[in-house]
This record gives structure tokens, C-alpha cells and sequence, in this order.
């Protein structure tokens, strides 16, 4: 069991970091506008809707290591 949890750990923390990282480059788009300010606004918005598709993942695999972990006690 620890085994399945440190994979799904390591896989969450992967997810959850390209997340974040993804709506991070969506804000400074946003804040700095490189190409223009209209189109950043755009790729921006892109950026950001993209982003959610990794943090569900994440949110997903933190709920089966909650229960995995609740199984084994």
C-alpha cells in the first residue's frame, strides 16, 4: 500500500504542479501583455482554461490516495 501511495503522491504533486505553473504563465500574460495586449488576453484566457484539465487530475488522484489510505487502516 505505501508503495501505491508514493506513486500516486509523486503523480499528484507532477499534476499539480503543471497546474499551477500553467496559471502562472496565464497571470503574467495577463499582467505583462508580450504580444500585444489583446492578443495575451486571448492566449491568456487559453492558457487558463488548459490549465484546470492538469489540476483536475491532481484533485482527482488526491481523492483515490485519500481513500486508499483510509482503506488500509
Amino acid at each position: 500500500m505505501d508503495e501505491a501511495l508514493e506513486v500516486m503522491k509523486k503523480t499528484y504533486q507532477r499534476f499539480l504542479a503543471i497546474g499551477l505553473g500553467l496559471m502562472l504563465v496565464a497571470f503574467l500574460l495577463m499582467i505583462w501583455h508580450p504580444l500585444g495586449r489583446q492578443n495575451s488576453l486571448i492566449l491568456a484566457v487559453i492558457v487558463f482554461l488548459v490549465a484546470f484539465i492538469p489540476l483536475e487530475f491532481a484533485r482527482r488522484i488526491a481523492r483515490k490516495m485519500a481513500l486508499v489510505a483510509l482503506k488500509g487502516e
